[in-house]
């Protein structure tokens, strides 16, 4: 998402994200069925469909750039102190489920609350196949409620569609790509890698904002 706001604007990246990530969810979702933990399902769905919702309406009142440097700053803060500190303990129960509804809200404004939902998951589901398998299908619920809310305010343009379209066959291939990696790849290397990927992804935020 961070990479596509700064190509094709938020609005465009926001409805063609949201439609390819879709697709890509449930494919993955199916491919990874019996790994999902329905109890942490059950509560992250809740957490973040609370947070979805004043998410979706701070979208269309407040300043998006103001919103993308706190993001940012917050997102790159958690992804450093995760990697860096070796001492660096898991979430007690409060504060995850604040994640699980700034996750929500993210997800609401930018259609990316991923690196709230990753600080969530890496502590509450410590083996990878269940983490991939029970985020993916977090994702597959929650945005047909966003593609939805996206078609009535008449988001999905022709060349929103196109976007999308042309963007089918690199995503099927990340899906191949990332299904060979998963296999090969060790529990605290998967980790350290999305502690990287927050940081990258919080300082493209901060790139774009102040850009």
């Amino acid at each position: 998402m961070p990479p596509s706001m700064a190509l094709v604007g938020v609005g465009n990246a926001k409805a063609a994200i949201t439609m390819i990530l879709w697709l890509v969810t449930i494919i993955v979702t199916v491919q990874n069925l019996k790994y999902i933990n329905p109890k942490k399902l059950g509560i992250m769905l809740f957490f973040m469909i609370l947070g979805m919702i004043p998410g979706i309406w701070l979208f269309d009142r407040l300043p998006t750039k103001i919103l993308m440097i706190v993001y940012g700053l917050i997102v790159v803060a958690i992804g450093v102190d995760k990697l860096l500190r070796k001492n660096s303990k898991d979430l007690k129960t409060p504060y995850s489920y604040i994640a699980l509804l700034m996750s929500g809200v993210m997800q609401g404004m930018f259609t990316s609350g991923g690196p709230f939902l990753a600080l969530y998951a890496t502590t509450a589901m410590k083996d990878k196949r269940e983490f991939r398998a029970t985020v993916s299908s977090i994702w597959a619920v929650l945005n047909i409620y966003l593609m939805w809310n996206m078609f009535r305010q008449g988001m999905y343009t022709g060349y929103v569609m196109k976007l999308a379209g042309m963007s089918i066959l690199p995503v099927f291939a990340a899906i191949w790509i990332g299904n060979k990696i998963s296999h090969k790849i060790k529990q605290e290397t998967f980790l350290k890698l999305v502690y990287v990927l927050l940081i990258v992804s919080g300082g493209i935020l901060l790139l774009n904002a102040f850009m």
